[in-house]
């Protein structure tokens, strides 16, 4: 009987963590199809100081992920009150590595829909 209950715990847990995968890939998915192409041209805006070549290497990025927070900003958890504080703990952003060049990144701001581009 312990067997039996322990196996259908198991298999309840099992279900609500493939159930929980599910969603978080297909909010992913909904999310980057829904603000790509915005993205890929804020990039493309913020990288026309760089050369033209840069700015072109956003039109097929090699990877896009979706990020909940600004990682680099001083803002601790606790200071509710700071105004940075959404930025870095609540706020969606796009994180875009350029296609031609591996050290290359751009930061889309869903919320704002503003670029930055970097290289690391």
């Amino acid at each position: 009987m312990k067997t039996l209950v322990l196996a259908l715990a198991l298999l309840a847990i099992a279900k609500v963590g493939y159930q929980e995968y599910m969603v978080r890939s297909a909010t992913n998915e909904v999310i980057v199809a829904a603000y790509r192409d915005r993205a890929i041209s804020a990039c493309q805006r913020d990288a026309g100081g760089q050369t033209l070549a840069a700015a072109s290497a956003w039109a097929h990025p090699r990877s896009i992920k979706v990020l909940i927070g600004k990682n680099n900003l001083d803002v601790h958890i606790w200071q509710v009150d700071h105004a940075l504080w959404n930025a870095r703990y609540r706020n969606p952003y796009l994180f875009l590595a350029a296609g031609d060049d591996a050290r290359t990144f751009c930061e889309f701001d869903i919320v704002h829909g503003t670029a930055s581009v970097f290289r690391m």
